[in-house]
């Protein structure tokens, strides 16, 4: 059988949620708001598939630096190059340290 390729692959362990943590959505994630500037850090949630960031970006900080209709245009250092990811609401949280 031929390998598969898809964007979740490997994932196994890296998208699973705890146990206390399945279910809704709190309404708190999805209505938080999130002005230029701000840091915030992506964490997927697998329940949403909609407008789900790629699994390498999981954990990582990024800077708010837009909006677009409901969903956060990031910017995200890289090495050499500045990677600009789009998502909602329900796969950010807010940095501790911001």
């Amino acid at each position: 059988m031929a390998k598969s390729h898809g964007t979740r692959r490997k994932s196994r362990s890296a998208l699973r949620k705890k146990v206390r943590e399945k279910g809704r959505i709190p309404l708190s994630r999805l209505l938080t708001k999130y002005e230029e500037g701000d840091k915030v850090v992506i964490n997927i949630d697998s329940g949403v598939h909609k407008a789900m960031p790629h699994k390498r970006f999981q954990g990582k900080v990024a800077n708010i630096v837009g909006k677009r209709g409901k969903a956060y245009i990031m910017e995200i250092p890289q090495r050499r190059t500045v990677k600009t990811i789009i998502t909602t609401a329900e796969h950010i949280r807010k940095h501790k340290d911001a």
